[in-house]
């Protein structure tokens, strides 16, 4: 049977209880802290469904989120978009695994493909989405565990450059 998954995600073991994961991730403006692709984040407002922020990557490459789900304690779900076009669905989940240590999950959706026809999907996930976001996935979650077990705010680049976001 052929299994095919149109999202992409990357999942990774946290150092630090989910709660002190989630003051990090829910931490209104916190990105510049932990995403080592990340120049500015301007948190509109960030208290639940409906918040808004406002992202600059090193790239100069800008995003709106809206908020469309929160969880508290565990996660939300991000509407993603460039001037309202290409959005994507961005879903952050923690699952707390004893008192000192944490998963987090990282899982997007690119809805914008949906239009189109199957075969392309498949191809554009494989050989052009996938390949830039589990990395990049990676690197920010490495971001947010070093930060959370260090104290420490990570640098420009410091898992790796990225080819969109921070070349």
């Amino acid at each position: 049977m052929f299994n095919y998954d149109e999202s992409i995600s990357a999942e990774k073991v946290i150092e630090v209880s989910a709660e002190k994961a989630w003051d990090i991730i829910s931490f209104p403006g916190g990105l510049t802290l932990f995403h080592p692709y990340m120049k500015k984040h301007t948190a509109k407002s960030w208290n639940g469904v409906g918040s808004k922020d406002h992202v600059t990557y090193y790239s100069g490459l800008e995003y709106d989120r809206v908020v469309l789900k929160w969880i508290e304690g565990t996660g939300f779900d991000l509407k993603v978009s460039e001037n309202g076009n290409h959005e994507i669905k961005v879903v952050f989940r923690i699952t707390s695994i004893n008192n000192q240590r944490c998963k987090l999950k990282v899982t997007i959706h690119a809805d914008f493909l949906k239009k189109l026809p199957f075969p392309i999907r498949w191809a554009l996930l494989k050989f052009k989405m996938k390949p830039v976001f589990i990395p990049y996935l990676s690197h920010v979650q490495k971001g947010l565990a070093y930060y959370a077990e260090t104290g420490h705010q990570v640098k420009r680049n410091q898992f790796g450059p990225h080819p969109i976001m921070s070349p």
